[in-house]
């Protein structure tokens, strides 16, 4: 039986079956690791910045030292076709939601369904480190960012003015200094309410949001500038970080030299770095039940109407 040339030239060029390379970023200087032999790889589609804000300058992400993390999608996979809405991927169950919704709030959360599937309910104290490899292709990941950078731009307009008022730093505080400790569990409490499964993160001198999914670990730091000189930051670095663990690396490594701190980003964001689930649902329960002062822009955001009066304290002669 005789085969055609071209089929030939086919077979023999085709990659064995399973093999699959896996790229794993960089963390704090550490080489890149390689498991398996080449045969299928998907680059990471291009996140176009929803805000300026919140993405990398045009001058790097132009950059070629700066590179968006590889997607990895086993050989016997084609890629899937361009990521669908909220609404079309989780269909009639998301209608359900939406038609069940009785406020805005409600409405907008619920079209988050289905984006972040199979997000882990986050346990207080649980240890945090970083996921460089998954067992699954990660397809959702772009979709996961897009919503996640698409809420926080709408809600820092109020988490701004909620750090402004001063609990934690004094009045007129911004989010290029220190204020983690104030701006992280406000900005997971914002997301929780839009439908985004936020979960707050304390590590050895910060704290910082993170989202975890079977398919990705997505880390929102609103207070990233205060590494790269706070105010005197270069334009590249957001003003809110958005992004996987690769793409924090990336970043601190392209901009290593503006650095203000001897610490990489492993030793900031996962050097005894725990879940504070209980901290956390403080925070949402104040806001819910009007509290001090700096979470009346929080309120605000989500609709809660303003707190009754104080009643004027009877003075007996």
């Amino acid at each position: 039986m005789r085969i055609r040339p071209l089929l030939l030239a086919l077979l023999l060029a085709a990659p064995a079956a399973g093999q699959v390379r896996v790229t794993v970023p960089a963390i704090g200087g550490a080489p890149a690791l390689a498991v398996g032999q080449s045969a299928a790889t998907l680059a990471a589609p291009s996140l176009a910045p929803l805000t300026p804000a919140l993405s990398l300058s045009p001058a790097l992400a132009a950059s070629a030292e700066f590179k968006p993390s590889a997607l990895i999608l086993p050989a016997s996979m084609t890629p899937a076709p361009a990521a669908a809405t909220p609404l079309q991927r989780s269909g009639a169950g998301v209608q359900l939601l939406l038609d069940l919704a009785r406020t805005p709030q409600e409405r907008e959360a619920a079209q988050f369904t289905g984006v972040f599937d199979g997000s882990k309910a986050p346990k207080d104290g649980a240890l945090v480190t970083p996921n460089l490899v998954y067992d699954r292709p990660q397809l959702g990941l772009p979709m996961m960012l897009a919503v996640t950078r698409d809420a926080v731009h709408k809600l820092l307009p109020a988490l701004r003015e909620s750090v402004a008022l001063g609990s934690w730093n004094g009045p007129r505080t911004t989010l290029d200094e220190s204020c983690c400790g104030d701006a992280a569990p406000k900005l997971a409490a914002l997301l929780r309410a839009k439908g985004v499964p936020a979960r707050l993160v304390e590590a050895e001198f910060h704290y910082y949001v993170m989202i975890e999914t079977p398919e990705a670990q997505i880390i929102v730091d609103p207070t990233i500038r205060q590494f790269f000189g706070k105010k005197q930051a270069p334009r590249g670095i957001p003003d809110v970080f958005v992004g996987t663990t690769g793409d924090l690396n990336e970043l601190f490594e392209h901009y290593r030299g503006a650095k203000t701190t001897k610490y990489g980003p492993l030793r900031i964001y996962f050097a005894d770095a725990y879940v504070r689930e209980a901290q956390l649902l403080k925070v949402e329960q104040d806001i819910h039940r009007g509290g001090p002062r700096d979470l009346e822009p929080l309120r605000r955001e989500l609709g809660y109407p303003p707190p009754p009066p104080a009643r004027p304290k009877l003075i007996v002669p």
